[in-house]
C-alpha cells in the first residue's frame, strides 16, 4: 500500500535562493508535493483554477504582485509609503482566513474581491503556517489569523510563524509541513 502525497502550495518570491536549500529535504522525504506560486498573481492562479485543492499552504507575508493590475496597484500603493512593505501575501493569507483584508480601506475590484471569497470558501480551514523575514514584524496580526491566541495554543506559535534566518536548518520547511500534519491530520 502507497502512501498518498500530499499536495502543498508554497508561496514564495523568493525560491531560486531557497529552493536550493530547503526543498531537498521535502522532496527526499517523499511525502508532500510541492508546488510554488512566486507572487500574488500566481498565488491566486493556482489556489482559483488548480482542478484539486491543495492539503496545506505555507505563505511569505511580502510577495510582488505579479501581473495583475488589481495587485500591481496596491503594492505601489503601499510601497510608496515606505512605512512597511506592501506584504500582498498577508492580505491573501488573510483573505483565505477571514474573507477581509488586513488593511481594508484598500477597496479591490468587485471581481477580484469575489475572486478572493471563493478562496475563503475553498481554503478556509486548510491547514496554514508562514515561513518569513517578516513573521516576527507580524505575530500579532499572524496569532489571531492562524487562531493560535488561547494559551493551550501557545507551543503552535513559534511552530507555524517561522521566521527566515540565516542559519536556519536546512529541514525548517519539512518541519513545518510535518508540524502542520500534526495538527491537522490530512487525509
Amino acid at each position: 500500500m502507497t502512501r498518498s502525497r500530499k499536495r502543498v502550495l508554497w508561496i514564495e518570491d523568493k525560491t531560486q535562493l531557497e529552493l536550493a536549500y530547503l526543498v531537498p529535504p521535502v522532496l527526499l522525504d517523499g511525502h508532500y508535493h510541492l508546488e510554488v506560486a512566486r507572487n500574488a498573481t500566481e498565488t491566486v492562479r493556482l489556489l482559483a483554477e488548480t482542478p484539486y485543492t491543495f492539503d496545506m499552504l505555507i505563505f511569505d507575508l511580502d510577495l510582488p504582485p505579479g501581473d495583475w493590475e488589481d495587485f500591481a496597484a496596491f503594492y505601489r500603493r503601499f510601497e510608496r509609503r515606505g512605512e512597511e512593505p506592501a506584504m500582498l501575501g498577508l492580505e491573501l493569507l488573510a483573505f483565505v482566513r477571514r474573507n477581509r483584508g488586513i488593511r481594508t480601506a484598500y477597496a479591490w475590484k468587485n471581481s477580484l474581491r469575489s475572486l478572493l471569497s471563493t478562496l475563503h470558501h475553498k481554503y478556509r480551514h486548510t491547514p496554514l503556517a508562514v515561513l518569513s523575514i517578516y513573521t516576527d514584524l507580524q505575530r500579532d496580526r499572524l496569532v489571531d489569523l492562524l487562531d493560535l491566541t488561547t494559551p493551550d495554543k501557545a507551543p503552535l506559535r513559534d511552530a507555524l510563524l517561522v521566521q527566515k534566518r540565516s542559519g536556519m536548518p536546512r529541514t525548517a520547511l519539512l518541519d513545518l509541513l510535518r508540524t502542520l500534519e500534526k495538527q491537522w491530520p490530512v487525509s
